[in-house]
């Protein structure tokens, strides 16, 4: 499965909008309907920030593939399957149209 750099962008926004909206909601201490236990599911923006710089750290472009496929077409023996381009073509289609 392939995940974009949009799709990871689009989940880190909705961790810290997450994030913004449970912070806000925390009553006072006053209030006597406050709760003394807190859980926290969302990860810290520190988390969300490592989290980038490790995908942005990642090539675009995985070399030891681009030499393989290189190697099998100049050899005459790089073979397309149709049916599993068109699969992933859809695929993609579908992933980018949920955004």
């Amino acid at each position: 499965m392939m995940i974009s750099r949009a799709q990871i962008g689009q989940i880190l926004k909705i961790y810290g909008s997450q994030a913004a909206r449970s912070s806000s909601k925390v009553a006072s201490p006053q209030d006597p309907t406050a709760r003394q236990d807190k859980i926290v599911l969302s990860a810290s923006q520190e988390d969300q920030m490592r989290v980038r710089r490790i995908v942005d750290d990642i090539p675009d472009v995985r070399l030891e593939k681009v030499e393989a496929l290189k190697k099998q077409i100049e050899a005459g023996t790089y073979k397309v399957d149709a049916s599993e381009v068109a699969d992933k073509m859809l695929g993609r289609l579908l992933a980018d149209r949920i955004k």
